[in-house]
């Protein structure tokens, strides 16, 4: 069997964030040099870094983290090496594939060149209303991405491609580093566990995946 690829971002004070939120703070309280133990203080934002969307993120009364289901972070994935342009993968782009029995799809793009540290990049490859629409129709339970967000830093008023994920309940996954997996579409088994924060609209998360 493959060996599990850890396909996460590890939290940095100086990763790129969505302009807005805060960078993390990783403070060290105590070092074993000074006070016989060393223990560090994280402060950061839950969709920092690679982290998944709850429903409650953009939907009103949607579930939280704690109350999504378990059975869609982990199982057989697709992996779709995506070589276009951009900036919007499209229904177009996604017809070709066989969707049949296919749950769980994560998408490579030119964004896993995006550095993790320093400024932001707005312009990120994401997904148009009709792609997020057309992976719904078929049953998608999980979606990744390769940068900060599944939708366009310039995105149409009411977050229709995030709104159209969640509100089906489709698990979000974001900021997935993808880059060292090896080339072409393939089929992978994912684990993507969030932090268990009750009532929250996100968790960071820790994504592994490995070859089927």
């Amino acid at each position: 069997m493959a060996a599990w690829i850890d396909v996460t971002w590890a939290t940095r004070s100086d990763m790129a964030v969505w302009p807005g939120e805060s960078q993390p703070v990783i403070e060290r309280v105590a070092t074993v040099e000074a006070d016989g133990m060393q223990v560090t203080k994280v402060n950061m934002g839950v969709h920092v870094g690679t982290h998944i969307d709850a429903p409650r993120h953009f939907i009103a009364g949607g579930k939280t983290i704690d109350e999504m289901s378990l059975e869609k972070l982990y199982g057989p994935c697709l992996l779709i090496d995506y070589k276009g342009e951009g900036p919007f993968i499209t229904a177009k782009d996604l017809e070709s594939f066989d969707w049949r029995d296919v749950e769980r799809v994560v998408f490579r793009t030119k964004n896993s060149r995006i550095p993790v540290s320093g400024e932001f990049h707005n312009e990120f490859v994401s997904f148009n209303l009709d792609a997020a629409e057309f992976l719904v129709s078929q049953g998608i339970k999980l979606v990744g991405i390769d940068y900060i967000s599944v939708e366009a830093f310039d995105a149409e008023p009411g977050f229709p491609v995030h709104t159209t994920f969640l509100g089906a309940e489709v698990v979000v996954v974001e900021w997935l580093r993808l880059k060292e997996l090896p080339p072409g579409n393939a089929m992978y088994e994912i684990m993507a566990l969030p932090m268990l924060i009750a009532g929250s609209d996100g968790s960071p998360a820790r994504v592994l995946m490995r070859r089927i």
